[in-house]
């Protein structure tokens, strides 16, 4: 039982991490990115990610029938979201909750892996392009680990509730 809880323990300061990027955005950032016809190639990375994370969770994300990223044209679908910055914000801000709810299907973590694994993938090297892409890249690295740290918890947690 302490072994679950101190992973659970373990995984709040990623939240929190994910959170603060998230507050430190600017809706004008998101505004200014839509004046890139062609932008970086690491800002549509960043942005294609955040679309693979929000398969089936934004109504306005585009999905095949296994509920994997359906677009030739990311950057586009991506310019669609930012219409609405503030409701784009609010359902990265709801996300947590749809990981502890188990609502987010694992597909989307498997779809970012690689550009996770990519060494170029970090604020730092994505807020020089842009500080919103930046911030997206801080929240999908600490959004990914708090629900690496919840899926590695739940067997756990069955375990401890048979015991």
């Amino acid at each position: 039982m302490n072994s679950v809880q101190a992973d659970l323990d373990a995984a709040l300061p990623l939240v929190e991490k994910a959170q603060a990027a998230l507050a430190g955005l600017d809706l004008n950032d998101f505004r200014n990115l839509k004046a890139f016809k062609n932008p970086p190639e690491d800002i549509v990375k960043t942005f294609t990610a955040v679309l693979n994370l929000l398969c089936r969770i934004d109504p306005n994300v585009p999905v095949d029938k296994a509920g994997k990223l359906k677009t030739e044209k990311p950057w586009s679908t991506a310019l669609s979201l930012l219409g609405n910055p503030q409701a784009f914000l609010d359902t990265l801000n709801a996300y947590k909750a749809k990981v502890d709810a188990e609502e987010v299907p694992a597909n989307n973590f498997k779809a970012i892996r690689a550009t996770l694994a990519d060494p170029g993938f970090t604020k730092e090297n994505i807020e020089k392009k842009s500080s919103a892409a930046g911030g997206l890249a801080d929240w999908i690295i600490n959004i990914t680990a708090y629900y690496d740290v919840v899926i590695s918890v739940e067997p756990k947690k069955l375990a401890v509730a048979e015991a």
